[in-house]
């Protein structure tokens, strides 16, 4: 009764065989495969931060001398970020 609670609550269909006898991924291989998609998701997380910090670059070098005096940044500052690896987050 437990199990049927549980599959239920996870909105599967009763497990067949193969869930029966190996889990949903089918224990070790399942393992390795949970694994996998997990740092394919940390790759993927990587690479967007860079696109987002790379777009919030562009954007800070389109910022006037004025706005950037209010912000009380030079163009100096600007240029020298644009020159560090888009990786090399500012400490």
């Amino acid at each position: 009764m437990a199990q049927s609670i549980m599959i239920a609550s996870t909105g599967m269909a009763s497990p067949g065989p193969a869930e029966r006898r190996f889990g949903i991924w089918g224990g070790r291989l399942g393992r390795a495969c949970d694994a996998a998609l997990r740092k394919a998701a940390r790759a993927l997380s990587g690479l967007l931060a860079l696109q987002r910090h790379w777009r919030e670059r562009e954007q800070l070098a389109e910022l006037s001398d004025a706005t950037l005096k209010d912000l009380g940044l030079s163009r100096a500052d600007i240029d020298a970020e644009l020159r560090r690896p888009v990786w090399q987050r500012a400490a």
